[in-house]
């Protein structure tokens, strides 16, 4: 699949949601939707994961135009408002660190966010807490709040390794997933929940105590149709899909004499079937907002990845979880109170 002329129309059609009558970097959730948060930040990563640079792209004052647009949404003590739909605050943090850090741009407020897991003795209690049951959701709060601080230069060693040492003595051995002991709501948790974490062991080095058994356990999920979520009616490309193409790639990466070649007959069934919904549904995908962009934009990534003789451009496209250039808390960050 040629991804150069996706890039060029999901490029033409983010150009598209531009506020003309607005800042720079004020963009719509859709076509006659009106402007949001979210959609000025789907923005920035979309282009980065497409292999944009808009530190380079931009010029100074366009950048800062960009990351006041966004900091207009930021409360003084640090929040943000207009968060989408059902996500916490500390997505909306992680999503804005993502976005300001590529712009070079900094929150205007400081936040307390990490404090409730920032000391050492409160990170054992910080992460029980977390609903394991339910956890595609609830792992956004580690992905934004943990890991985001884990990337902070003010953040010690000995925190790093008191989060791991919980992470590995909680993970089941036998089947990669978190948390060992509690059963899961459905079938997607654990799949949704571990996108959300794996990437703390890329980003740090850590080694990843099961990813043979990680691997299997993805692997165990795709169904017959070539996807993992299970929700009829659902639009074509979900996030869970890319959670999964995510997982295999960096288990895969980890443990490469491993299954190898069941992952990329996985990995190429679902692309092939990816390719068939852009090419039939693409305007159905396009009406979406920006945020659901985002994950289809990561999936190319992943695909790219996995498979980078059958997904081609000039450009390298990355993902959300395993490009770091989204996770510079120091850049994007007013010092915490």
């Amino acid at each position: 699949m040629n991804l150069t002329g996706v890039r060029n129309i999901l490029t033409a059609h983010l150009d598209s949601l531009r506020d003309r009558d607005g800042p720079t970097g004020s963009y719509r959730g859709g076509r006659g939707r009106r402007t949001d948060l979210y959609a000025s930040l789907d923005v920035v990563l979309i282009q980065t994961l497409m292999g944009g640079d808009l530190h380079q792209a931009l010029s100074p004052d366009e950048r800062k135009s960009w990351g006041d647009h966004i900091n207009s949404f930021q409360k003084p003590d640090g929040t943000f408002t207009d968060v989408f739909t059902h996500h916490s605050q500390l997505h909306t943090h992680g999503m804005v660190i993502g976005a300001l850090g590529v712009l070079g741009e900094r929150m205007r407020y400081p936040h307390s966010l990490y404090t409730p897991f920032a000391p050492v003795e409160r990170v054992g209690g910080w992460l029980q807490q977390i609903d394991w049951a339910e956890q595609w959701s609830a792992s956004h709060l580690f992905w934004g709040g943990m890991h985001c601080y884990s990337m902070s230069a003010a953040c010690p060693d000995e925190w790093k390794q008191a989060v791991f040492t919980w992470l590995d003595d909680h993970l089941d051995r036998d089947t990669g997933w978190w948390a060992k002991g509690i059963p899961h709501t459905d079938r997607h948790q654990a799949l949704g929940g571990s996108a959300h974490i794996l990437p703390v062991y890329q980003h740090h080095r850590r080694p990843f105590p099961a990813p043979e058994r990680l691997i299997d356990s993805v692997l165990a999920l795709q169904l017959p149709n070539t996807r993992w979520l299970d929700q009829p009616g659902h639009y074509p490309v979900s996030y869970l899909e890319l959670d999964a193409l995510y997982a295999l790639k960096f288990a895969g990466d980890l443990a490469p004499h491993h299954r190898g070649g069941e992952i990329r007959d996985a990995v190429r069934r679902f692309g092939q079937n990816v390719e068939t919904a852009w090419n039939s549904r693409r305007s159905e995908l396009l009406a979406e907002h920006p945020h659901i962009l985002l994950g289809l934009a990561g999936t190319f990534g992943l695909l790219q990845q996995h498979l980078p003789d059958e997904f081609t451009d000039t450009a390298k496209w990355t993902d959300i979880f395993s490009d770091r250039r989204l996770y510079q808390t120091d850049v994007a960050t007013a010092s915490s109170v």
